[in-house]
């Protein structure tokens, strides 16, 4: 347990802290195609996962800002890393929106749990029962599963005549099987290997529907104070997914300018003139500017996100997801960029620069940043058309 909550400061600083361990251990993660037991048991240690649990179970209750800080700096030591503490943290976020009798058993004796989290409802089957649900089914995309205490499965449920819709079922650990499927090119160490669930009933107090989440209208928005607990759930997990992305672009170009003057003052490479690699400083600095834009747009919608949180109208909402995805979209071009000018040696699979390329390649698929149906969800605003989807 926490002895005492951490503020915004002393829980950035404990991010930095573990950031040379991150940037050491990174390589060694990938091989093992999953997070480290030691990295684990450090975060563990440093109190970050219990950043969004509410301080009356002994966590720290910090807001998306201090989430934003913490996640974009492990990220730029490790994305794979970052991306699995981040989730980790926002998923005790989703918890509280459960009903407070499963919150209080699930903080009875702890500050926080690990709980990865598959959304995929198509993966799953819910049948009604008495007291709760059947659950069975297939998801894939557990990122957290190696070292998770209780897991989030979504599935459709038919309520009498009404659309099929989500919920989010919680499960204990023991009660899932994981399948490592985890062979991937990009974000290796995350271990997000595939779940499968045969038949468990869970009680209906350890399920929530999926939209009560996304608008924070659930029990979370009664029973706790302060604006975290009123922050719709789109926008939380776009920077849970986003920043990993631009940490490790971030890193890319980092890692690039540290070789390159390390190459300069070695004298291998020449320096300034159209013929001495004028045109890949150019490359380089397009990449730079492109990152610093891409950051802006996710402090902006930080920044709206914590003025308005459940306030926020679905249109205002969408554009929130839309002006993250063209973020993802500039991160994704500029390490490309990057990638393109680093030479021989940028393509070792030990080297940051490569690691980095490959995780924001594959990171950036993930499905909030579905570039086109952002993009035209965006168009439609801007033309005064209806949106479809309630999910954002």
């Amino acid at each position: 347990m926490t002895k005492a909550p951490m503020d915004h400061a002393a829980l950035i600083e404990a991010a930095e802290k573990l950031t040379p361990l991150l940037r050491a251990k990174a390589r060694e993660a990938e091989l093992a195609r999953r997070p480290l037991d030691e990295v684990i048991d450090a975060v563990r240690e440093s109190g970050l996962f219990s950043l969004m649990v509410p301080k009356r179970y002994g966590g720290h209750e910090a807001d998306i800002d201090t989430f934003f800080e913490v996640t974009l700096r492990l990220s730029r030591a490790d994305p794979s890393t970052g991306w699995i503490i981040g989730f980790y943290i926002e998923h005790n976020f989703w918890l509280c929106g459960y009903p407070e009798s499963f919150q209080k058993e699930l903080f009875a004796e702890r500050d926080h749990v690990l709980a990865p989290g598959s959304i995929n409802v198509a993966g799953g089957q819910a049948i009604e029962v008495d007291g709760g649900y059947r659950l069975k089914g297939l998801w894939q995309w557990a990122t957290g599963i190696v070292h998770a205490d209780w897991v989030l499965a979504g599935a459709m449920v038919e309520k009498g005549d009404a659309r099929p819709a989500p919920v989010i079922f919680v499960l204990p650990r023991e009660d899932v099987d994981a399948i490592d499927t985890w062979h991937v090119a990009g974000m290796c160490g995350t271990g997000s290997w595939d779940i499968a669930i045969d038949d468990v009933f869970v009680p209906e107090e350890r399920t929530v529907p999926m939209i009560e989440l996304v608008n924070a209208t659930g029990e979370g928005s009664r029973l706790h104070p302060g604006g975290l607990y009123r922050t719709p759930l789109m926008p939380i997990l776009g920077f849970a997914a986003g920043l990993p992305i631009l940490g490790a672009a971030q890193l890319a170009l980092d890692e690039y300018v540290s070789q390159t003057k390390a190459k300069i003052a070695a004298k291998q490479v020449p320096v300034g003139g159209a013929s001495r690699n004028e045109g890949k400083a150019a490359v380089v600095a397009r990449a730079a500017l492109s990152l610093d834009a891409a950051e802006l747009l996710f402090r902006d919608v930080l920044a709206e996100v914590m003025a308005e949180r459940n306030a926020a109208p679905v249109e205002t909402r969408s554009r929130w997801l839309a002006r993250m995805s063209h973020a993802v979209c500039l991160c994704r071009e500029a390490v490309q960029d990057i990638g393109s000018v680093t030479g021989a040696s940028g393509s070792r699979l030990d080297n940051p620069i490569q690691r980095a390329v490959r995780d924001v390649m594959t990171a950036s698929n993930h499905v909030v940043f579905d570039r086109e149906s952002r993009y035209a969800d965006h168009g439609r605003l801007l033309l005064g058309q209806r949106l479809e989807s309630p999910m954002v």
